[in-house]
């Protein structure tokens, strides 16, 4: 009976994949006969022109994207190492509650904080005329993706079996060499995981990046000029999908859109099972 059950729940599971990709793909594919696949590269997107190019919310979701992974995993992987390694167990129990207090926070919520503090200090501190930019989006997508990173690093270390932590001990290493030699490497399946994970979260996230980001569909100048307003690719499918005719060719280049971002976590889900 498990084994009848295991197997329809990864049938119905697969059905279920299968129909999401295609649904997105049937709803693209006027876009694609329009344009192939020339519209990924294409710089301009201007609806009422019939012109729909990625490339902009494609190269905002990359910056984004990136600056938050810059700042976020060696701040979470810092503090995992301090929750799991040196403080006392009611600290430890403390961050801990903190970061899976954060995690829960809804993601509108940090938009209206950015609106209210990010945006402003931004303005004040590059003298901008909006913090509506790259930047104020890569900051805010850090600060969400910091308690899965933190929580995830923190269990995967805990997870390094006490045998493997005397034998070190043991052989004389000190704390330094135990966690670069040792734990690090053990617990870096899951700390992977963890980063991964949060890499999905920043991909998708819509309401708290569309409120910060700004909404120029055009390249940054340069294209890593971070204090520009720019669109990913979820904040554009926000913005738009309300406007757009259902089966228009806008409707299937946002459509698109979320083919695109369907794929990626695809990928990401592969990418957190190997080992």
């Amino acid at each position: 009976m498990l084994r009848f059950w295991l197997t329809f729940s990864s049938l119905t599971t697969t059905l279920i994949i299968l129909a999401v990709l295609g649904f997105l793909l049937q709803a693209s594919w006027p876009l694609f006969q329009s344009q192939g696949l020339s519209f990924v590269i294409e710089p301009e997107w201007y609806p009422y022109e019939q012109l729909y190019g990625l490339l902009p919310v494609l190269v905002g979701s990359f910056w984004s994207v990136v600056l938050a992974l810059l700042l976020a995993v060696p701040t979470g992987l810092a503090a995992a190492i301090l929750c799991a390694e040196l403080l006392p167990e009611r600290g430890r129990a403390v961050l801990r509650f903190s970061m899976e207090l954060m995690a829960g926070i809804p993601s509108v919520v940090y938009g209206l904080l950015g609106l209210w503090l990010l945006l402003p200090l931004l303005e004040s501190q590059f003298d901008l005329l909006t913090g509506r930019s790259l930047l104020a989006a890569g900051l805010l997508l850090a600060l969400m993706i910091l308690p899965t990173i933190m929580v995830f690093s923190e269990t995967a270390i805990r997870a390094v079996v006490v045998e493997q932590r005397q034998t070190a001990l043991l052989l004389g290493l000190d704390w330094p060499a135990r966690l670069l030699r040792l734990l690090l490497p053990q617990a870096w399946p899951g700390i992977r995981i963890a980063i991964l994970l949060a890499l999905g979260r920043a991909m998708g996230e819509t309401v708290a990046v569309m409120l910060v980001v700004g909404s120029l569909d055009r390249l940054p100048q340069p294209v890593y000029n971070l204090l520009q307003p720019a669109q990913t690719l979820t904040s554009r499918v926000g913005r738009e999908m309300a406007e757009a005719a259902v089966d228009s060719i806008h409707w299937a280049a946002l459509m698109s859109s979320g083919l695109v971002l369907a794929l990626v976590a695809m990928v990401l889900s592969l990418l957190t099972r190997r080992r």
